[in-house]
């Protein structure tokens, strides 16, 4: 019989042999039927072991029933006829013989016995070699080590069992980046960790680091002062949306902030403009005066987010001011250009000027307008000035109904699914707004929506880091942080460049409109 692995089981059958029995002492002569089998069973734990079977007799060689049958006895040896062996194994037709030696071949008999010490003659014999023991598992050596600035783990020499698997991971130290990950030589990229599968050699695997950039400085403001400042933007003929944060240094001050057709000299040359006035509060110009909607106090030290919606065509502009940590507020609708700038054709200088105190200027965008993006069971992109490092995107969106699935977000390329969109906000069908986070939708605060009512988004988004954060504002509301530091759609862990807005709906549909990027 062939070696057979211990784990497994074999089996061998013993032919029937007649008058198997001869007749001993006294007694009559026993029939024994027939072994029906011998079973090994081995075991990882001991030495291998045989399990062997029969069938009971039932009558004597003469056909008298047997009614006494008391045991039997299984023999065994290392040669055929020769049982160096006995056990006696009570009224069982089932005996495992352990200990058995490792790639022996054993022959096995069974005898039976009655009451009366009436006792059979060996039964035919069976033969089985025990398996080989298996060869012990190769060992191989897997040595690993890092650099200056962060670390592997485990790290040093680790001794693993082939066919099984081992898993390096690597970390920069603080001001430090993974530079490179190497195994046997050949460069895998700046991983962060690194999987050995099914290993059936010694390998290395090397880790190198280098100090991480400085983080960008924060951008410097422009100090607004008695002397007109005018920076050249991109001419603006039609509509455009323009953001800035501006910050008074003291109360009571006289400082405006607008756009001109020319560079300014003084006040007539700016066509549409926001002034923080003696009195305290904020207006705006309208024709041939200030004035304001609202009468919006300010607080010297504090930042104020504008946004103007400027028609440059129908010399019309629209105001809205959100303080710091505070409300949107409109302050002014369809205000007219100052009456002296009423029959421009472009303006293309943003222009400031204080005469009391001075104003701090950040975070200037202009955007000009463009159609509302509308979502639909299509793919809707449009391509975006490639964003490779961090940027803020803002723009409104409003849902068509309530409880719709819609999506709005940042891709790589133009998005045919839901997998090509890295950084994604989300009109769910339960009726709240939600954030991609890696492989699932979550939310920090569970905020809920209305059919056309609008939404503004604020998404800043770090694509080195492949994170980003979501501020979502109601019309008429406060900002709230829905989203911080959400990963990148897992499809999208690895982008480097997000070159497209992109929008969907499953079902509904929804609008995007005055999109800015910083």
């Amino acid at each position: 019989m062939a070696p057979k692995s211990r784990r497994q089981q074999s089996f061998m059958k013993i032919r029937p042999c007649s008058s198997i029995f001869t007749r001993i002492a006294l007694g009559a002569l026993l029939v024994m039927t027939v072994m029906a089998s011998a079973q090994l069973a081995p075991s990882a734990a001991q030495a291998a072991q045989a399990t062997l079977t029969w069938s009971a007799p039932t009558t004597y060689t003469d056909g008298s029933s047997l009614t006494s049958l008391n045991g039997y006895t299984v023999h065994t040896g290392t040669a055929p006829g020769s049982y160096t062996q006995h056990f006696t194994v009570g009224n069982l037709t089932s005996y495992t013989v352990s200990n058995l030696n490792d790639a022996t071949k054993y022959y096995f008999s069974v005898s039976a016995n009655d009451v009366a010490g009436n006792a059979s003659a060996p039964s035919n014999e069976v033969a089985f070699t025990t398996p080989a023991p298996p060869p012990p598992a190769a060992l191989y050596t897997l040595t690993a080590s890092a650099g200056t600035g962060g670390t592997i783990s485990p790290t040093g020499s680790i001794v693993v069992s082939q066919g099984t698997s081992q898993t390096f991971k690597i970390a920069p130290a603080t001001g430090y980046q993974i530079a490179a990950v190497t195994v046997d030589g050949v460069s895998v990229g700046a991983v962060a960790s690194y999987t050995f599968n099914n290993v059936a050699a010694n390998h290395k695997i090397a880790a190198t680091f280098a100090a991480a950039p400085a983080p960008a400085p924060a951008p410097t403001p422009g100090t607004t002062t008695a002397t007109w400042q005018n920076q050249t933007i991109a001419p603006q003929t039609g509509s455009f949306s323009a953001i800035f944060d501006l910050t008074p240094s003291v109360l009571n001050i006289n400082a405006i902030a607008g756009f001109s057709a020319v560079q300014a000299a003084g006040y007539t040359d700016v066509a549409a403009l926001v002034r923080f006035n003696p009195t305290g509060t904020i207006d705006v110009r309208n024709g041939s005066t200030y004035t304001a909607k609202v009468a919006l106090p300010y607080s010297a030290g504090k930042s104020y987010r504008l946004r103007m919606q400027v028609d440059v065509p129908n010399h019309r502009y629209d105001v809205y001011v959100t303080p710091a940590g505070g409300t949107e507020t409109q302050i002014a609708a369809a205000y007219a250009f100052r009456t002296e700038q009423a029959a421009v054709t472009a303006l293309n200088t943003f222009t400031r000027n204080t005469s009391t105190g001075t104003l701090q200027l950040q975070n200037l965008s202009v955007t000009s307008a463009s159609a509302p993006m509308m979502s639909s069971a299509l793919w809707q992109n449009r391509a975006i000035a490639p964003k490779t490092g961090t940027f803020t995107a803002t723009f409104d969106t409003i849902p068509n109904a309530a409880k719709i699935d819609a999506i709005t977000g940042f891709s790589a390329v133009a998005a045919t699914s839901y997998s090509d969109v890295a950084a994604v906000v989300r009109f769910n069908n339960s009726g709240t707004i939600d954030v991609r986070n890696g492989s699932t939708y979550a939310a920090k605060v569970a905020l809920p929506y209305s059919a056309g009512k609008s939404y503004r988004v604020r998404m800043v988004i770090n694509i080195p880091y492949h994170r980003y954060d979501v501020y979502v504002t109601p019309a008429g509301g406060t900002e709230t942080q829905i989203a911080a530091g959400y990963a990148f759609r897992t499809e999208q862990a690895a982008a480097t460049a997000l070159n497209n807005i992109s929008l969907f709906a499953g079902t509904g549909s929804h609008q995007v409109l005055n999109l800015s990027l910083l």
